[in-house]
């Protein structure tokens, strides 16, 4: 068995309603959903049941687990609430690195220009606060596991009403600023009655909003899916397809309770459709690869239940106006709703903040080695210009521009050099499997004992041909190790392969640790001015038994 068997104004975006969508109605960003009468009732309400102090709370026995998870996992995380209630969230593990500074690039968007100033294309860079046992190289951030629910939200009401099967739908017809204060006070909340639920791997978080690159990161299934997964519209979804995962489309029927769909790869639930989730940060424009200068008005993600599903992929984003002109309110809409991450201060402590700085001086210092010639041209400059400051301020520009654009090509280097490896991975299995087949006929032909001179004919044209595969990938193989080789990350080799390993195993392929392995050794090899030839590979490919 081979190894790897395994507002009147609002902008029409497909997949969030509005004028021009299919099987959505005509909400705009200038209408709410209400009167003007029970806009502001809903208001004073929201704002009174988030007011009341914490000692009001009664002690009530905790939540029947259907009110708090319908789909435990093991490694969930479950933080407590008022009234005997809970809120599940889950692990989202990023591939940082294990210094203060250290993040790492991901890719988001769409790459064709259709609706390319809001979905295009783009670089983001993330990090999370969190370290994760025994990986150093990863960082961590939780997200929760559905949009906070009814009950959840009224379980800070103070009244401790019981929960309900119709308080299982999302929590909608909130503002922003609404959402944001329910984070606020669930957050002092714990940190009074339960402090040690927020300290995570001894460091202290809180409760806020998600930021878009979090949302993006997390919608798309993270490290548990692959990189050619991760840059597609939608997540892997093999049971059933969209209409399975995305609670969306006029045979919905309507916002539905959460979890009734099937997760993504990290377990999150109604990501796409149902209710559409509001982000911390504003809306921005997309300057065909960067975010656009200007700061716009809410920021909403995954679309909601009236829209078509065709439309909804992980891209989607819209952007709402905060405030109301005819109600003279904050937005709110009976399709957005919210859910939460725990966050945590970038510098929790004195340690911290020295730690990131003496990173940020050797970052400095690596980047400022630039070639000789330019350093000494910069160094004339400078000393023949003592005596004008303008002059050295323009060289001082110059020179931490050198070092951001030297330090920006370090990081790509690091990103090829993981591509790399995953390719030598990825060549490393399609030796095993050439290697497999070729004992395959083999093994066939003994049992078959005489043949004709047809068949045996016939089967030697076949060895023959798996031969030249086995030879050419091998031979492809060698040429992709030399390359990595000769990388100019080499020589932190062992902390991108322990983050390649942390990848395989988020994806379920712990069947290509010993392909890992193996690249590593050889690459270990050339780096030492060792010999690796065609037959060390393939012996060494032949070894590595089928999982």
């Amino acid at each position: 068995m081979r190894p790897g068997l395994r507002g009147d104004d609002r902008r029409s975006v497909p997949g969030l309603g509005g004028r021009g969508v299919p099987g959505s109605p005509h909400r705009s960003l200038g209408r709410s959903q209400y009167p003007v009468k029970s806009s502001i009732v809903l208001y004073l309400c929201a704002a009174a049941a988030l007011s009341v102090p914490a000692s009001s709370w009664a002690d009530t026995s905790p939540w029947d687990p259907k009110f708090v998870d319908p789909h435990p996992l093991s490694d969930d995380l479950t933080l407590p609430l008022p009234c005997g209630g809970s809120m599940v969230f889950r692990p989202v593990d990023v591939p940082s690195g294990n210094g203060v500074l250290d993040d790492t690039e991901i890719t988001i968007g769409r790459p064709d220009t259709a609706d390319g100033y809001n979905q295009f294309i783009r670089r983001a860079y993330l990090s999370a606060p969190f370290r994760v046992p025994g990986h150093p190289e990863l960082r961590r951030y939780y997200m929760a596991k559905y949009d906070v629910t009814e009950n959840q939200y009224s379980a800070l009401s103070g009244a401790c009403a019981p929960p309900t099967r119709a308080g299982q739908k999302p929590r909608t017809g909130v503002s922003w600023d609404e959402a944001v204060t329910y984070a606020s006070k669930l957050t002092s909340w714990l940190l009074a009655h339960q402090a040690s639920a927020l300290k995570i791997d001894g460091t202290p978080g809180f409760l806020r909003l998600p930021v878009d690159d979090e949302w993006s990161y997390a919608a798309r299934g993270g490290m548990r899916v692959k990189p050619s997964e991760f840059t597609a519209p939608l997540w892997p979804m093999p049971d059933g397809g969209p209409e399975a995962y995305i609670a969306a489309g006029p045979d919905l029927g309507g916002m539905q309770a959460v979890g009734q769909m099937k997760p993504n790869p990290l377990g999150l639930y109604d990501m796409l459709g149902n209710a559409g989730q509001m982000m911390l940060d504003p809306y921005r424009l997309n300057r065909v690869g960067r975010l656009q200068g200007q700061v716009g008005g809410l920021l909403v993600r995954g679309g909601d239940f009236h829209a078509n599903p065709d439309d909804l992929t992980t891209n989607i984003r819209a952007e709402w106006p905060p405030y109301n002109p005819k109600t003279a309110q904050p937005t709110r809409d009976a399709a957005i709703g919210f859910r939460l991450v725990i966050g945590a201060d970038a510098l929790g402590s004195l340690q911290a903040t020295q730690e990131a700085q003496n990173e940020f001086d050797a970052l400095v210092h690596k980047a400022k080695e630039a070639p000789g010639d330019t350093q000494a041209a910069l160094a004339a400059l400078k000393e023949q210009s003592q005596s004008d400051p303008a002059t050295l301020a323009k060289l001082a520009r110059i020179e931490n521009a050198l070092a951001a654009d030297s330090r920006a090509h370090q990081d790509a280097e690091k990103k090829i050099f993981g591509a790399q490896v995953q390719a030598l991975v990825a060549l490393g299995n399609d030796i095993w499997e050439v290697n497999h087949a070729i004992e395959t006929i083999h093994k066939t032909q003994a049992a078959l004992g005489t043949l004709t001179a047809a068949q045996t004919q016939q089967i030697e044209k076949h060895l023959a041909d798996r031969q030249k595969e086995f030879d050419a990938t091998t031979e492809g193989y060698l040429e992709l190790l030399e390359a990595a080789s000769a990388s100019p990350v080499i020589g932190e080799m062992d902390a991108i392969i322990a983050v390649q390993h942390d990848m395989l195993h988020a994806r379920g392929e712990d069947y290509l640790f010993g392909m890992l392995a193996l690249a590593q050794k050889n690459l270990e090899s050339l780096h030492d001015k060792k010999t690796v030839s065609a037959k060390d590979i393939q012996a060494d490919v032949a070894k590595i038994p089928s999982q």
